[in-house]
């Protein structure tokens, strides 16, 4: 758009005043709007009915028995892995056993 009018400071100054305004305030409304989702989908999820635990396989348990402890580092990384496993999967961490890790 080519004038040959000027808008002055203040106009130009309340324009862009104006224009944050409103983008900051679709952000407040998209993280109230991701909150909110959030504590609906987390709801629905308390209410499914909870997994029926099956009873480990027997290869798989074989493994558990025979398998040495972690020592040091080793251990850490283990303690970490089966931390995060069990905030996804929202159990304790005596439900699971993991019986083998492998790097990717």
């Amino acid at each position: 758009m080519i004038t040959t009018e000027y808008i002055s400071f203040v106009t130009s100054l309340l324009s862009s005043l104006l224009g944050l305004g409103i983008v900051f305030l679709s952000l407040i409304f998209l993280a109230i709007y991701v909150t909110i989702v959030s504590k609906i989908i987390s709801g629905l999820e308390k209410n499914l009915p909870a997994k029926a635990q099956a009873a480990p396989a027997p290869a798989a348990a074989s493994a558990a028995v025979n398998a040495k402890p972690a020592v040091g580092a080793e251990a850490v990384k283990v303690a970490v892995i089966a931390a995060a496993i069990s905030e996804e999967r929202h159990e304790p961490l005596n439900s699971f056993v993991i019986t083998n890790i492998k790097k990717l």
